[in-house]
């Protein structure tokens, strides 16, 4: 069987490998291990793109992936009509692709998936969801033209957002899902909706056992994502900020890169913090990464938009008390104050409040530790490389109509 795959963001190509970031990688190569071929439809980043750092990580592995490249707008600026045009010569690939398929796997939010799934519709083809975002969520971050954002158009980009996102998940023939909200949101609209098989590498030998952390002199706070709007690193900002000036023991480091990347710098230089902020990189090995877990103190997310990010995971498995903003599927996992501290996206006060307050309270940092350990532990149990496979095989054989 050949399966198609758009997937919800570009891929890299260093001359002579296609790469991606490591744990999308590993997703895929191991997809591809249970397809006679995988066809890769997606946009191919190169050397000198903006955002060529952020996904080129990890070379893929598996011999029978082939990277099918989706055409980009090229010295043309991002107006409407160029979206357009662009998008257009998208749809016209996905025509010719879309056929030699046998079930296409669409991610979202993406809006080549949403072609690829007209592209399905016009030729019956099969086609499952992974839901990555909350599509309606995310259409504030994905809209390009800022002039407009208050306007018609805005609104009446946000509603064919939903409009596509319910069409794509109602007639597909299962979705899975990062987080328990769009789960629960997928399913209500009538569409068998698992679990997904978390997108990560780590594994039990990869627990670093400990029941608290911030005893040092230092209390150290750690970031990890891509330097981009949706992290919100300029949130977290002004709250490591705030809370400084309560507490001087505190230092932060931020793991990634991307796009706003000297914005951040000038940010922590503008708020006199850049003395107490280290923007380490993005690091590629993950035991090194892992080091740098392991030297921290409590793990902080800021962003406005997520499915349930990948980090967090990492952060449970070396036993790091998390503060959190409760976007996506994150505090269908996390719940404030029992695994996690998790308060309002984009409010900078709460996210300094409930960083101080895990540093000041003892026994709520111990019980997070220990609470998030058995969180992580359910989900090591439903890892699995073969679950899109078998739901494939599962679904397909089930009479029409029928959903169990």
């Amino acid at each position: 069987m050949i399966i198609g795959v758009v997937p919800e963001g570009p891929i890299a190509f260093d001359g002579k490998e296609y790469r991606y970031s490591k744990g999308e990688r590993l997703y895929l190569d191991n997809l591809a291990k249970h397809f006679a071929e995988l066809k890769l439809i997606t946009f191919v980043f190169r050397e000198g793109d903006e955002a060529y750092e952020s996904c080129i990580h990890s070379a893929f592995e598996a011999p029978n992936i082939q990277v099918l490249e989706l055409p980009r707008a090229q010295g043309v600026s991002v107006s409407v009509v160029g979206k357009a045009w662009q998008f257009f010569k998208v749809f016209l690939l996905l025509l010719k692709v879309v056929p030699k398929v046998d079930v296409l796997y669409v991610f979202l939010p993406s809006y080549p998936s949403a072609m690829g799934w007209l592209a399905a519709k016009s030729f019956r083809k099969i086609h499952i969801v992974y839901g990555a975002d909350d599509w309606e969520q995310a259409s504030q971050s994905m809209f390009k033209w800022d002039d407009m954002r208050t306007g018609w158009f805005y609104r009446a980009y946000a509603g064919l957002n939903r409009w596509m996102e319910r069409k794509i998940v109602k007639t597909a023939l299962f979705a899975v899902a990062a987080g328990g909200q769009l789960k629960t949101k997928y399913a209500a609209w009538g569409c068998p909706t698992y679990d997904t098989s978390p997108r990560m590498t780590l594994t039990r030998e990869n627990i670093f056992n400990r029941e608290d952390t911030c005893n040092g002199n230092q209390k150290i706070l750690i970031n990890v994502g891509a330097l981009i709007h949706d992290k919100a690193q300029h949130i977290l900002l002004m709250a490591f900020a705030d809370a400084k000036q309560k507490d001087p023991t505190l230092k932060l480091r931020i793991i990634g890169q991307g796009p706003k990347e000297a914005d951040l710098k000038a940010q922590a230089v503008a708020l006199d913090i850049s003395d107490s902020v280290e923007f380490v990189g993005y690091v590629e090995d993950e035991s090194a990464l892992y080091e740098i877990l392991k030297d921290a103190d409590i793990f902080v997310l800021s962003s406005v938009t997520e499915g349930f990010p990948r980090v967090l995971y990492e952060a449970m498995t070396h036993r790091l008390p998390i503060v959190t903003t409760d976007v996506g599927g994150i505090p269908y996992l996390l719940k404030d104050g029992v695994n996690a501290r998790v308060v309002a996206s984009e409010d900078a006060e709460a996210l300094s409040a409930a960083i101080l307050d895990v540093i000041d309270n003892d026994r709520l940092r111990k019980d997070m530790i220990r609470e998030a350990s058995i969180t992580m532990e359910a989900v090591f149990e439903r890892m699995n490389p073969a679950q899109i496979s078998h739901l494939v095989e599962k679904h397909m054989a089930l009479p029409t109509g029928s959903t169990s």
